[in-house]
């Protein structure tokens, strides 16, 4: 039986704005663009989208006749769904006659984002995240189309790559313009000094899921989330209109709820890469590109230390800059184009190398997957300031990161950044956008691991401080934190407001979970290639792989990779090199087996 949907009311009221709009926003906006064009006001995104040319391509008759053959035709009566808002898995329509409308219901009442006929197709990136659709399609007249499965968009990715370029471009350009709108996705509701919500606010930030931060100490978002949850026990609160969803829901139970973590379609994969930080997705790509079956696990999500950084300027191709999750996403949807599996949050604790048969690799959250060859690209983390109070205030306040999240939480107010490196500086740079004033506490007295062009903008900053022979030693806090104490090159001891604490010192290669017979450095880091050639642990008869750890067919990239230099643009191709060493190993291996085998 078809679904049948009635009709939506007509209503516009959203207009530009950030991709998470935080705190300050609230949900009682009624109205349109003051600029707008009141012909357009049946498109929630601000302005027609057919205009964009990238988003919503015509096809033409000819490339019509060569989707066809890829796809099955069908049909749907007037206000029928072709899929609904969290639905999964969905699939693409090629419009062959008459017109689907695009709605939003994500606010609690239908929004109509857009209408489309003939030439036009549905869908969005999420094809091929294998998430749940965003949005609605319905039939606004009978409709006639060519269905089009994720894998039958692969087929047309592969043999007709002009035409494929379309619809990737299209569905990739379509998730930004949702960004970039009023649309809400997820609501989540929470206070800004609570760290559980701060956490469920990064996964679903760091995994590009649409959504809202309400900030409930804000009177009108507190009347809010009462209607729809009148007695809340535990958050934050997450809601999809005026539905509850969760309440103080873990990672693994929202991920779940997203489509983040299902379970791996292979039982054995050619390579397990631990880690979506700019070394394992590097990796990724390249395996996913050369035909190895790929899985990528990671305890948040794409991006890793990288993803944390809030602009990198000198990273090869991007002459205006970029933000580490920017570039970690578009590396992500690369990955996903030639056909990557992602399992996220997959938090590794151990590895494990049976006598015969692949790795294995298990997690806190309870999955046990297994792969020929494991590329390790754990990174690194932040070291921890030695302060009593600390841990109470982390995500109230102390942060290890500088994104987008927390920056909105310390909006025109005095902030502290400790570090003496790039990202230090990245953040110092990026904060001084929001906040009043940006502290950079430096313990010694130059930058000399700074780039250059780094150190002299922020040294041009007016809203930027160079603090150096400067440190914290204490802070001040309830809820959050609300004061640091800073001892300066003399000695003395200031007590200074404070609405962040940003930490950036002391790289830990995240290696712990390995087993001890994995080679490390005295600091932890993993020795790979000639470094354990001489080591009593290497039993093989031929030489390690450049990148190969003390295990064979386990190889190391990226910045837990000892002697490395941290650098993204490194990482990346330390990960790309890590897949040719798996070939190398696959080769090598293979060439054993039939060896063994001829001379039995």
């Amino acid at each position: 039986m078809r679904r049948q949907k009635a009709p939506v009311a007509e209503k516009s009221c959203y207009w530009p704005g950030d991709l998470t709009r935080w705190c300050s926003m609230t949900n009682s906006a009624e109205g349109w663009l003051p600029d707008a064009d009141p012909a357009l006001a049946d498109f929630g995104l601000g302005v027609d989208p057919l205009a964009d040319t990238i988003a919503f391509p015509h096809l033409s008759d000819a490339e019509l006749a060569e989707v066809e053959p890829f796809g099955v035709r069908c049909a749907f009566a007037v206000d029928e769904s072709l899929f609904s808002a969290g639905e999964y898995p969905f699939n693409s329509h090629v419009i062959l006659a008459g017109r689907v409308r695009i709605v939003d219901v994500s606010t609690g009442e239908p929004v109509i984002f857009v209408r489309y006929g003939p030439g036009y197709f549905t869908g969005d990136i999420d094809l091929f995240t294998r998430r749940p659709s965003v949005v609605s399609c319905e039939a606004d007249t009978n409709v006639e189309a060519i269905r089009l499965t994720p894998s039958q968009l692969r087929t047309i990715f592969t043999k007709k790559p002009l035409l494929g370029d379309k619809f990737w471009k299209s569905f990739q350009r379509r998730r930004e313009l949702l960004l970039t709108s009023r649309f809400r996705g997820l609501s989540v509701y929470g206070r800004k000094s609570d760290k559980a919500t701060l956490d469920a606010a990064q996964l679903l930030y760091r995994n590009g899921v649409p959504h809202e931060w309400l900030d409930t100490s804000i009177e009108e978002n507190r009347v809010t989330l009462e209607r729809i949850r009148p007695a809340v026990k535990s958050y934050p609160v997450v809601a999809h209109g005026s539905r509850v969803l969760f309440e103080g829901p873990t990672h693994a139970e929202l991920a779940d709820h997203l489509h983040l973590r299902q379970p791996p379609p292979r039982s054995v994969y050619d390579v397990l890469v631990l880690g979506a930080g700019p070394a394992g997705l590097g990796a990724a790509v390249v395996a996913a590109s050369e035909g190895l079956s790929c899985l990528v696990l990671d305890a948040l999500g794409p991006g890793g230390q990288a993803g944390l950084t809030s602009r990198i300027e000198n990273y090869a191709g991007f002459p205006n800059g970029v933000s580490g999750h920017e570039l970690a996403h578009l590396i992500y949807l690369q990955a996903l184009k030639f056909g990557a599996d992602f399992h996220v949050p997959s938090t590794v604790c151990h590895l494990e190398r049976p006598e015969s048969g692949p790795f294995q690799v298990r997690t806190i959250e309870g999955d046990c997957v297994r792969g020929r060859s494991v590329i390790i690209a754990t990174g690194v983390s932040y070291g921890r300031l030695d302060l009593q109070g600390l841990e109470t205030l982390q995500g109230a306040g102390v942060y290890y990161s500088a994104t987008s999240v927390e920056s909105r939480l310390c909006r025109n107010s005095p902030v502290h950044v400790v570090g003496a490196g790039n990202s230090a500086g990245q953040a110092a740079m990026f904060l001084s956008q929001s906040a009043c004033e940006v502290s950079l506490l430096v313990r010694g007295t130059d930058l000399p691991r700074m780039s250059t062009y780094l150190s002299e903008r922020l040294r041009a900053n007016p809203t930027v401080r160079i603090r150096f022979g400067s440190e914290v030693v204490g802070i001040e806090g309830v809820e959050s934190i609300a004061a640091v104490h800073v001892r300066g090159p003399n000695g003395d001891v200031h007590n200074e407001a404070s609405a962040g604490l940003f930490v950036f010192i002391g790289s830990q290669p995240r290696t712990g979970f390995l087993p001890a017979s994995v080679s490390k450095s005295e600091k932890g880091f993993l020795l790979a290639g000639q470094d354990v050639a001489v080591l009593p642990e290497w039993k093989e008869s031929r030489a390690p792989c450049t990148v190969e750890t003390s295990w064979p067919g386990v190889f190391a990239a990226g910045d837990c990779r000892s002697g490395t230099p941290k650098r993204v643009a490194f990482a990346i191709g330390d990960g790309a090199s890590a897949v040719t060493a798996v070939h190398t190993f696959f080769g090598r291996r293979h060439l054993d087996q039939t060896m063994t085998g001829l001379a039995v």
